[in-house]
């Protein structure tokens, strides 16, 4: 893929992936240099085309949404993993899949920490990101734990007779 989506937030979302994924195969105090690394050179691609986060990585509002997503999630992470096994009950965080993981951690960053975004749009997004980077199995565990953390964290609205 060579093009960076319009939407910033859906391809912030995406990098910010990438880097939560890639932060899990290092110690904490190593975080900040391993994203400055990855951002910073990131894989070139292969025969098929450029990679994608070399692409997301150049585009000013990607790069500033997934920033802010994975500073949220870096700075809130036990109060965020706190809740997802909360949540979920019978899966721990430490074993559910790598992309699941993180994931539902953006999701409920963003649930609890951007209210400016529609619950609807993060769900729909999580299982998106589930479906393209996950396992065969990612996306309805997604759906059913992100749907379950958001009536939590933003009850919908009643509806008023």
């Amino acid at each position: 893929m060579t093009s960076v989506r319009t939407d910033p937030r859906q391809s912030g979302r995406e990098l910010a992936l990438a880097v939560m994924c890639h932060l899990e195969s290092y110690p904490p105090a190593e975080h900040e240099a391993a994203v400055t690394l990855l951002l910073n050179r990131p894989p070139s691609g292969d025969a098929d085309g450029e990679d994608v986060i070399a692409a997301f990585t150049r585009d000013p509002p990607t790069r500033a949404y997934a920033d802010e997503l994975v500073a949220l999630c870096v700075a809130r992470r036990v109060e965020i993993d706190e809740l997802v096994e909360d949540t979920s009950r019978s899966w721990r965080i430490s074993r559910m899949d790598r992309v699941d993981r993180n994931v539902v951690r953006m999701a409920t960053a963003e649930l609890i920490a951007r209210p400016e975004v529609p619950r609807a749009a993060i769900l729909a997004e999580a299982v998106r990101l589930a479906g393209r980077y996950g396992s065969e199995r990612s996306t309805s565990f997604v759906n059913g734990l992100v749907e379950a953390l958001a009536k939590r964290i933003r009850p919908p609205a009643e509806a008023v007779p």
